[in-house]
């Protein structure tokens, strides 16, 4: 979530100049009482190496009679479809509408190839508008880490967003130009007996390479909860994924649906995330080997954990999980 490559704080001065408006957030019209408005770029950001992935190359054909078998190849290094160092072009392979102002976002890469992330890392997307100045956006993958052949985005588009704009308005067999990976918070396996995830609109694809990661880990047991919460419940993104994490690992992993305000037929809990609610639906918070994960617009994240300090830093806990006792060595803020 590491393989070092820039000092943090020279990667912290070049990604302050775009820090985008409209990172992992919730879009709400004007005027609206919503608190899930818009949250900038990830913190704790430094330049990553991508991984190196290895796959087997079998032996030829069996060893005539009388003749020893030849030893089997040896693997050979297959390279990372990214670069850490440039940005590397992938062609659109298809685009599937995921809510009304959201769809996921599918690329190519080359066979056996895949991103060569981990938990948790992100890249950054570029583009050059017409007037010669580039544009750079950090996204993170939901698709899975170990996937070959493809990789995904789920982008929320907003009105004004240069990226996000762009990327809606690609078809397939155009390119977009992507860069990383760049590493947040290393995870290990069963590095905590519990981890809290409290998200906030399109804040969940950081929270969707977590569930992932950890779930698929076979020699992990961490328990998982998360909280997501949305306007409506039609802006809820990835819910038929998530809800399918939670039905294969009922044991390991629970979800939490909140919505601004009640609609029709819905029974999940409504209003903005605060301690009470947290408590209610993650009692593990603030007990034993735990950790707390947040990304969401923010007002809400200045409610739930604090704002973020200067220069992409975590800054001090505040808000609902410093109501719950919870200070920085318990939280990290995405």
């Amino acid at each position: 979530m590491l393989r070092l490559i820039n000092p943090l704080k020279t990667s912290a001065r070049a990604f302050s100049a775009v820090v985008p408006k409209h990172a992992y957030s919730t879009s709400v019209k004007s005027g609206s009482s919503s608190k899930l408005l818009t949250v900038g770029l990830p913190l704790g950001i430094s330049a990553a190496a991508a991984y190196a992935y290895f796959g087997d190359k079998l032996g030829g054909s069996a060893a005539a009679p009388g003749v020893k078998a030849a030893a089997a190849a040896p693997k050979e290094p297959i390279a990372s479809a990214l670069d850490p160092n440039a940005f590397v072009d992938f062609k659109l392979k298809s685009v599937q509408h995921v809510t009304p102002n959201t769809s996921k976002f599918t690329f190519e890469l080359k066979e056996g190839q895949t991103l060569g992330m981990d938990v948790t890392s992100c890249v950054v997307t570029k583009f050059v508008k017409e007037d010669g100045k580039p544009v750079i956006r950090p996204y993170t993958p939901t698709s899975d880490a170990d996937h070959t052949g493809s990789f995904d985005f789920v982008i929320k588009r907003y009105e004004g967003g240069p990226m996000s704009s762009h990327i809606h308005g690609l078809k397939p067999g155009d390119t977009l130009s992507v860069k990383g990976p760049i590493s947040k918070h290393p995870f290990k396996t069963n590095q905590f007996e519990t981890v809290s995830l409290i998200a906030g609109g399109s804040g969940i694809t950081p929270m969707i390479q977590i569930i992932s990661g950890l779930l698929k880990d076979k020699a992990d047991k961490t328990k998982i909860n998360l909280i997501f919460a949305n306007v409506t419940p039609e802006d809820i993104i990835l819910k038929d994924e998530l809800d399918a994490y939670a039905k294969s690992y009922p044991d390991r992993f629970k979800v939490t649906y909140v919505v601004d305000k009640a609609v029709d037929g819905w029974k999940g809990p409504t209003g903005y995330v605060n301690a009470e609610m947290i408590k209610k639906y993650i009692p593990e918070v603030g007990t034993g080997n735990t950790k707390v994960f947040i990304c969401g617009p923010p007002l809400m994240m200045k409610s739930v954990c604090g704002a973020k300090g200067p220069n992409f830093t975590q800054g001090e806990v505040d808000g609902a999980l410093k109501e719950l006792g919870l200070d920085s060595e318990h939280v990290f803020k995405f």
